[in-house]
């Protein structure tokens, strides 16, 4: 990716944050979200949704631009975080797997690309580029740029664009602090990955001049600018932001179990197009994901708190039972074969 257009979409992504999470204020109608408790107390509203039989986790809605201002706090609670006692042992199994995939990453990156290309997928990622006056958005135009493209930082502000419009429509508080964590945790991650990036400097498989590439920490700022792929591979932002986004997710709707799974299939399909295209070597991968899935959970616990409720309040209702899980039914009517997906 040129530097012109990472600063392009950068300049592109700071417009919309606002959008997003301006649009998580608008005027609640008198009804409340379906499968969940709504209850107001002076002119805070709140959002009950069940957790267990005793408690459930209560939402209210967010401020304008929290999504901005809560970064600071959210980086201060994700490093007191990740150096609890309690996770160092998920540090150390971090930091093991990075090594042994830096000695392997030479062979990851061969046989990568030798079934990449067994299966016809190139080792770029073109795309092409939608203008809006002086803004450049790139869209992927190949199978392949397309994998590269899901953990771009535009698909998070989209999905939270989705999160927002549902929160506006039916007055669902949780989806509307949804949409505003996931942007919160796309800036949060950002933060750290580019701060890792400009102190580790490592060269890209494309730009490598020695074999696993060279690290050359600390590079001068201008240098970084003029060559960006010669020194930000390390950690991966894409697969940061991305593991960010499917944590906010995946802990505000726990009754969706098929969210992980589906999620993790398709990075696993982002990791691959990656070192195929010569962006990241696959050691760049455990740290980013430990810094999305920190940053992630704290951004979610931080948005929501846990009260005790009596147990028939806690129970949720049938109809939110039933679709707690994707099932899969064939669909045959004349002219139309195919499957129905209900969740």
């Amino acid at each position: 990716m040129g530097v012109r257009g990472s600063t392009i979409r950068r300049c592109a992504l700071l417009v919309i944050v606002p959008c997003a999470a301006g649009a998580q204020t608008v005027a609640p109608p008198a009804s409340p979200a379906g499968g969940a408790r709504s209850s107001a107390t002076g002119t805070t509203r709140r959002q009950l949704v069940p957790r267990d039989s005793l408690t459930a986790f209560v939402y209210t809605r967010p401020h304008p631009l929290q999504a901005v201002t809560d970064v600071p706090a959210t980086l201060g609670a994700s490093a007191r975080d990740a150096v609890r006692p309690r996770n160092l042992p998920k540090a150390l199994a971090v930091a093991g797997e990075t090594l042994a995939l830096i000695a392997a990453d030479e062979v990851v990156l061969d046989k990568t690309r030798r079934v990449a290309s067994a299966i016809g997928l190139p080792p770029s990622h073109p795309s092409a580029n939608l203008r809006l006056g002086a803004f450049k958005l790139e869209f992927p135009t190949t199978v392949g740029s397309g994998l590269y493209f899901l953990g771009d930082g535009m698909m998070s502000v989209a999905v939270a664009a989705g999160f927002a419009a549902r929160g506006s429509v039916a007055d669902d508080l949780r989806a509307r602090r949804t949409a505003s964590e996931v942007i919160e945790a796309l800036l949060a991650s950002g933060v750290v990955t580019q701060t890792l990036k400009h102190v580790t400097g490592r060269q890209t498989p494309s730009e490598a001049t020695v074999p696993r590439g060279r690290w050359r920490p600390f590079p001068p700022l201008r240098d970084y600018s003029r060559n960006v792929p010669a020194y930000d591979a390390f950690p991966s932002g894409h697969l940061a932001s991305a593991m960010s986004t499917v944590t906010v997710v995946a802990l505000n709707y726990p009754e969706h179990r098929f969210i992980r799974p589906v999620a993790y299939a398709a990075m696993g399909a982002l990791s691959f197009a990656m070192v195929n295209n010569g962006v990241h070597w696959a050691s760049d991968y455990p740290l980013a994901l430990a810094i999305g899935g920190i940053v992630g959970k704290v951004v979610a616990e931080r948005g929501r708190t846990v009260v005790r409720v009596a147990p028939s309040s806690a129970a949720p209702p049938s109809d939110a039972r039933h679709h707690s899980a994707m099932t899969l039914a064939p669909m045959a009517a004349p002219g139309i074969i195919g499957v129905r997906v209900v969740w």
